[in-house]
């Protein structure tokens, strides 16, 4: 019984064995596995398999023409030009209207500045100007002119004169005498009423000799005495402001005495350019004083470039006592 039994158990082993390795196995048929395969294929997309390179068939296929395509077209390119055209336009306005403000504002600023540098000086000469020795008259414009003679006030102050003198009638007589000092030389105006006075130089007197505190005019005699026995030391030049062809100059001339009136207005001092009128009002207007207020200047001009305009207006007061 042992025997048999053995074989028996050595043939299960070997069956068990047989079928687990693969050798063993039946191969199925060809057409069996052409089925099979074929069930897949069927199954499985055919875009969807591993090696296939293009897409899916029911993605469209887009064709080479297409792929090629990346450029602008005529259209896009000139509406890009058109726009950049119009940007550019507005671009260049805007910095030009910002340079034409910048160029308007340094006008603007050198008439300013020109403009307040010829008032400043006329507004300094004729504040020291010999009372009532002021004239305004007309050559092309209105009240284009302005003459006066000026008061030498460097040399009062250097020679510590008074500017009143101590004699309480000194008509027909050669000197005067002041409170303080003596100027050393030079001229003298005493009692001076309106510019044909001054002008004509019969109310100016030239220093001989000095003494002391004391001036002596010989053999100049004094006319008409200052009622407050006032003098004031001329300058050698009176000044004269004039427009002349759009240009402010300034001119002067010898001061004159006995009697010969003053001579041409020369040596053009050139303080303005492009002077114009502002409308309704004169360049210079002289408006006498009173006992109880000065004698007023006042002065309007205009300076015009480039389209531009500056206006200056300015009242001096002119002492009046003389």
């Amino acid at each position: 019984m042992k025997n048999i039994a053995q074989p028996s158990s050595r043939l299960q082993k070997t069956a068990r064995a047989s079928r687990n390795c693969p050798s063993f196995r039946r191969r199925p048929e060809v057409s069996e596995r052409a089925r099979l395969r074929s069930s897949i294929a069927e199954i499985l997309d055919p875009g969807l398999r591993r090696n296939d390179d293009v897409l899916p068939s029911r993605f469209p296929r887009q064709t080479d023409s297409k792929k090629k395509q990346r450029g602008f077209t005529l259209v896009e390119l000139v509406i890009v030009i058109v726009v950049l055209g119009i940007l550019g336009a507005m671009g260049a306005e805007f910095i030009s209207q910002a340079f034409k403000g910048f160029f308007d504002t340094d006008i603007r600023m050198e008439m300013y500045e020109e403009g307040k540098s010829a008032l400043v000086r006329m507004e300094r000469e004729i504040h020291i100007a010999v009372p009532n020795a002021v004239d305004v008259s007309t050559t092309t414009l209105s009240g284009d002119t302005i003459s006066f003679g000026v008061v030498d006030e460097t040399s009062m102050a250097t020679s510590g004169v008074f500017g009143q003198y101590e004699e309480e009638h000194p008509t027909g007589g050669t000197f005067i005498t002041d409170r303080s000092a003596a100027l050393g030389t030079g001229l003298v105006s005493i009692y001076n009423t309106g510019w044909d006075v001054f002008a004509d130089g019969s109310r100016i007197y030239s220093i001989a000799s000095t003494n002391g505190k004391k001036m002596d005019f010989s053999p100049e005699i004094i006319g008409s005495a200052s009622p407050y026995g006032r003098y004031y030391a001329i300058h050698p030049e009176a000044v004269r402001f004039i427009v002349e062809n759009g240009v402010l100059n300034r001119k002067t001339t010898a001061v004159s005495t006995n009697g010969i009136t003053l001579a041409n207005f020369n040596n053009p001092q050139n303080m303005a350019r492009n002077v114009t009128q502002i409308p309704g009002l004169d360049f210079f207007t002289y408006t006498p004083g009173t006992s109880t207020r000065n004698s007023v200047v006042t002065i309007n001009f205009a300076i015009s470039r480039n389209g531009e305009t500056v206006s200056f207006h300015k009242e001096v007061q002119v002492r009046n006592v003389p």
